[in-house]
């Protein structure tokens, strides 16, 4: 019965629940989604093929991960683009991420000062807001969208 007396009608829907939030952890997992196949389509070649920088093997990006040098445990560092790149699953699963093979890799292309920079900012507090983190994904959304148009999925 409603409050007024009147017994609920068949056409009287129940409220929807309001929509949950997304908390700040679950909004940083789907931004370093994201983060990770932007860097894996940017590695890739106009047929879709990337190599993985710890092994050299070619294969399509979609059968690829998108490996950290620095743990995604690490908050500071998990949504920092240099941090990420293409490696085979054998590599990064398997192989526990070839951390040796993916230092030197690190050094020949960023240099050792870089390496260490990431290395101290891993420690950093990271406080990222809701709204931050949203701002993330659309322009990591956008950034995936410009290279769906290079390799024609778009």
């Amino acid at each position: 019965m409603k409050s007024d007396g009147q017994a609920m009608t068949s056409t009287t829907k129940p409220k929807p629940k309001p929509k949950k939030q997304k908390s700040v952890a679950k909004l940083r997992e789907e931004a370093a989604v994201l983060l990770q196949k932007l860097v894996r389509m940017k590695a890739a070649d106009e047929n879709g093929f990337a190599t993985c920088v710890t092994c050299g093997k070619r294969q399509h990006y979609t059968e690829m991960d998108g490996g950290h040098f620095i743990s995604r445990g690490w908050k500071a560092t998990k949504l920092v683009e240099e941090n990420v790149h293409p490696q085979c699953k054998g590599c990064n699963k398997y192989a526990y991420g070839k951390h040796d093979d993916y230092a030197l890799y690190m050094v020949d292309t960023y240099g050792i000062e870089m390496v260490r920079e990431l290395n101290d900012k891993k420690r950093e507090l990271c406080k990222q807001n809701r709204i931050e983190l949203e701002e993330i994904k659309l322009e990591l959304r956008a950034r995936i969208r410009e290279q769906e148009i290079r390799l024609n999925l778009r």
